[in-house]
């Protein structure tokens, strides 16, 4: 019965392929397609907002979303996320979640500054389905609750084709980390800090060469501290592109080690370090 149910869900979405995106409805859901027989899931990226921070009201000024009017493919779309803010204490951006709202699931990332990035600025890459908005909505240190909106046509989506191999290939698969950190910096200079790890980030919505479905293993979490205080935190969905990527800064106070962390949800840890000797 399980088998005939799943290829009965196959092809009925294989013969509608050609006339447009099959989607499930529900009386006050949203319209949620469904992937090649992957369960479907109602949560709306309004939900996922209110959810983050409960019914509040945003203002629009004071943060920017960048992401290209248009892309070909889903599979790396560039995002960055700015404020507007004085990266003190008493004013910087605590905690910002990105949402798709036609990605499959739309939780994107969630991301954790400090006041000793210096400057309110992150970048990455993320997959998206099909032409939507993207939605960030972040909470700064004084109370302020913002949000920018911005439309994406996308040519063709990626959130499930994207991948290649087998489970085994999947699990096999060793990852290898980069980090890019001046060795050198003036004292109060800000400078960027670039950390890349390759990794296939499978979605778990991908059907392998047998028909199987291939597991999902993402980085989940992303930190980078310094002296032994967190810098940089990030958590991670499967909407971030394959070989994360992240750009963020650090205003250098003292000499020392920034620290890399990249948890993979096969429970293991990767790790790199950096030096910089500030003059």
């Amino acid at each position: 019965m399980e088998r005939a149910g799943r290829m009965t869900r196959r092809r009925l979405i294989s013969g509608a392929c050609a006339g447009g995106v099959v989607a499930v409805a529900s009386p006050g859901r949203a319209q949620v397609t469904d992937l090649r027989g992957f369960d479907p899931l109602w949560r709306s990226a309004e939900d996922a907002i209110r959810a983050f921070f409960g019914g509040v009201a945003y203002r629009r000024d004071g943060i920017s979303l960048d992401l290209p009017e248009h892309a070909d493919a889903g599979s790396a779309v560039p995002l960055s996320i700015g404020f507007d803010c004085a990266m003190t204490p008493a004013d910087y951006p605590r905690v910002v979640h990105v949402v798709a709202h036609k990605n499959p699931t739309p939780h994107v990332l969630s991301a954790w500054l400090t006041p000793e990035n210096g400057r309110a600025e992150i970048a990455t890459r993320i997959r998206l389905e099909s032409s939507q908005t993207v939605t960030a909505v972040a909470q700064m240190s004084d109370g302020r609750h913002l949000r920018a909106d911005r439309d994406v046509a996308v040519s063709f989506g990626a959130c499930a084709q994207i991948g290649e191999g087998s489970n085994d290939d999947v699990v096999a698969f060793k990852p290898r980390t980069r980090v890019n950190v001046p060795a050198q910096a003036r004292r109060g200079e800000i400078v960027a800090i670039r950390a890349l790890i390759s990794h296939p980030m499978e979605t778990g919505l991908r059907l392998g060469a047998g028909e199987e479905w291939v597991r999902q293993r993402i980085i989940s979490r992303f930190t980078c501290t310094f002296a032994g205080g967190e810098l940089f935190r990030a958590r991670l969905y499967p909407a971030i592109a394959t070989n994360p990527y992240f750009l963020f800064h650090a205003r250098a106070e003292r000499s020392g080690a920034f620290e890399f962390d990249w948890y993979d949800t096969l429970d293991l840890t990767f790790t790199n370090r950096a030096e910089i000797t500030v003059l």
